[in-house]
């Protein structure tokens, strides 16, 4: 199992996922409390190492977590767009919104959970 972290400067998502791709958790926290998320993961399943995007304010999580686990970046490049495309396929639009095209639509909530799934597929797929 594997937390991977999409960070960002004022919210992070946060998955564990096993090598078989299997979420287990998924969510998206505070950057400022990513310490003791990581803490009480870590506690409640049997985390090997975290995955940690490259981006925007991975340097702040660096320094959070840099001795508490083992971490390797990796590269977050259009993660956001492939996150997007996880939200439709797990929540598809319902009503008149499956109408329109999904290129259209904003999810209704942050996708970070499902960039840092993406993160976690990225890093087992290597």
């Amino acid at each position: 199992m594997i937390i991977a972290i999409d960070p960002g400067r004022y919210k992070c998502g946060v998955a564990v996922v096993d090598s078989e791709l299997s979420v287990e958790y998924q969510g998206v926290i505070s950057t400022v409390d990513i310490g003791k998320q990581i803490r009480k993961l870590k506690d409640d399943y049997q985390i090997e190492q975290v995955v940690l995007g490259d981006g925007t304010a991975s340097e702040v999580v660096q320094k959070e977590i840099d001795g508490l686990i083992e971490y390797s970046l990796v590269d977050e490049t259009n993660s956001t767009l492939e996150a997007r495309d996880l939200y439709w396929a797990k929540n598809p639009p319902l009503g008149w919104r499956k109408f329109l095209p999904l290129s259209l639509q904003t999810p209704p909530e942050p996708v970070d959970g499902y960039v840092a799934i993406i993160l976690a597929t990225r890093y087992f797929k290597k």
